[in-house]
């Protein structure tokens, strides 16, 4: 009899789980829906000094500034990858100048920006061509945003604009027009083609003030992009010594640095 009871009862158990389960799942989902949407309603920009521990924040960076898996991130948990190595060097570094070469939308320049403001100091000179898919030999992932959008404003929604000037032309261009500029930090994300990133560094390496970072994307990319070949692993194969830093993941991107 006694077995007959617990058999009973367990089979009782297991109905009502059954049963609750899809209740369960329905309001937990509810409930992640209705979290996001208040998230909607909440600014971006922080009232204090943490920006990127903040979900909301972190977010937007992703969704409107167009992080990717090659940045490392977690579209899930809305986990930055690459942006907290920029940010927290930046944070504890405090430069004065900083030279961001390419992003599609705005990821790490902003980043370095939201580092800037919460540091209270700092400037960031971002360096963009803005080619599209017109250009499939130049945009190397670009989509013309830049040339589509004032980059003023979409900054802004962040509260970093006056941490950032926008120069929508080539680096050979701006090299050229800013001849006096130089800087503590360099991420070079541009044209990936060999001769494009080595032009970037041999111009701007002599840039790079001492004790100063270059920081390249893509060191571990390989094969083509439309009709460019990926060149980048190649000029941090030559550069790289026992004491550079390397993310060598995803392994379709990768992260180098160097200090000077």
């Amino acid at each position: 009899m006694a077995t007959n009871d617990k058999n009973h009862k367990t089979r009782t158990m297991s109905i009502l789980k059954s049963l609750l389960r899809k209740p369960y799942w329905f309001i937990h989902d509810a409930a992640g829906a209705l979290r996001e949407w208040f998230l909607d309603f909440i600014p971006v920009y922080p009232t204090y000094h943490q920006s990127l521990l903040k979900r909301a924040l972190s977010r937007t960076l992703i969704q409107q500034y167009s992080a990717d898996e090659g940045q490392n991130v977690n579209f899930t948990q809305y986990f930055l990858g690459f942006g907290l190595i920029h940010y927290a060097i930046i944070r504890n570094y405090k430069p004065d100048n900083m030279l961001c070469i390419g992003s599609r939308k705005g990821f790490v320049p902003a980043v370095l920006a939201l580092a800037c403001r919460d540091n209270g100091k700092g400037h960031v000179d971002f360096v963009d061509a803005g080619y599209d898919e017109d250009k499939p030999d130049k945009h190397w992932g670009g989509v013309g945003f830049w040339k589509k959008h004032d980059p003023q404003s979409h900054f802004a929604k962040l509260g970093v604009a006056e941490f950032i000037s926008t120069y929508i032309m080539t680096t050979d261009a701006f090299s050229r027009s800013h001849v006096k500029k130089q800087y503590q930090y360099i991420y070079i994300d541009g044209d990936h083609s060999y001769a494009g990133v080595l032009h970037d560094y041999t111009v701007f390496w002599p840039r790079l003030q001492k004790g100063g970072m270059m920081v390249f994307h893509d060191i571990v990319a390989r094969g083509y992009l439309d009709k460019g070949l990926f060149g980048v692993r190649k000029l941090w194969n030559k550069l790289k010594t026992k004491h550079a830093i390397q993310f060598p993941y995803p392994k379709e991107s990768g992260l180098g640095i160097l200090q000077k």
